[in-house]
């Protein structure tokens, strides 16, 4: 079995909205199963389509179940383990959390921890982005296909202020060390509010998307790393207040402590951290 992963770069245009492309291949005979795959909570979204015949599967209450042509994931929280059967290509659109109230003027809430069918979530408009990728064989081509889709959807932009969706962006820019009471008094709203506005529009509060963008940033870090970090320097580097306390937060997100999870990284099939390949429009 041959496996390959690739993220890439959007457009200026939708780099505010999206934050990779990528693709997912594995080739092998008709029966062969993949290594069972971790995908990592990293506090995005994601509209994933698969781009032929073959479908992955995901494991959900102790049961694999097959993965719908094409899907939208919301915010998670959780580890989620998948698995492919013979040769598989999944193209995923990896978007930042305010993208979708933005550009497609659709709730996400309800799809905290959760996924559902692309056509179910966005309506039959989907169904023209999936049906032009399908079975292309130029990933060049699948991106083009997708930005079209996504540009054509900034029409459709609100450029108004929102004060959930600042808080969104400066979570990210802190790496998660901003406190919501910091947070809150930054944008001039209570606390209150905030958790309450934040929840209506994501599902999840602040301080739980906090701690998902600050894992990420630890994550990454020491997947750039060739030996086993020093984990109480990594806890300190990252904002954690010990180091019991990091290895907490890992065990949260990975249901592992973080030197399983570094030695077992050819189970995390998504590294967030590594050199994005420019896309050719």
């Amino acid at each position: 079995m041959n496996t390959s992963y690739q993220e890439f770069k959007p457009s200026p245009a939708l780099e505010p909205f999206v934050e990779c492309y990528w693709l997912h291949h594995f080739e092998a005979s008709d029966n062969e199963e993949s290594p069972v795959q971790r995908c990592l909570p990293f506090g995005t979204l994601e509209l994933i389509i698969h781009l032929d015949d073959t479908r992955a599967f995901a494991l959900f209450n102790n049961q694999w179940q097959k993965l719908p042509q094409a899907f939208f994931a919301g915010l998670y929280q959780d580890a989620v383990h998948w698995k492919s059967v013979g040769t598989t290509r999944k193209f995923g659109i990896q978007l930042k959390p305010e993208t979708l109230p933005q550009l497609f003027n659709v709730p996400i809430a309800s799809l905290f921890n959760n996924f559902t069918d692309m056509e179910t979530f966005f309506g039959k408009n989907s169904n023209r982005l999936v049906e032009n990728v399908y079975g292309l064989p130029d990933i060049q081509a699948v991106i083009r296909v997708a930005e079209t889709f996504l540009l054509a959807q900034l029409r459709n932009l609100n450029a108004g202020r929102n004060y959930v969706y600042e808080a969104t962006r400066l979570i990210r820019k802190t790496k998660g060390n901003l406190s919501i009471e910091d947070l809150s008094a930054h944008l001039y709203v209570s606390k209150r509010q905030l958790e309450r506005s934040f929840k209506d529009h994501y599902g999840t509060t602040p301080k739980m998307y906090q701690r998902i963008i600050r894992f990420r940033n630890a994550y990454e870090s020491f997947q750039q790393k060739p030996t086993l970090p020093n984990w109480l320097d990594a806890s300190h580097t990252f904002g954690y207040s010990d180091q019991a306390h990091f290895i907490r937060e890992f065990k949260t997100f990975t249901s592992d402590v973080p030197t399983m999870v570094f030695n077992g990284q050819g189970q995390y099939y998504r590294l967030p951290g590594r050199q994005l390949i420019r896309t050719h429009a």
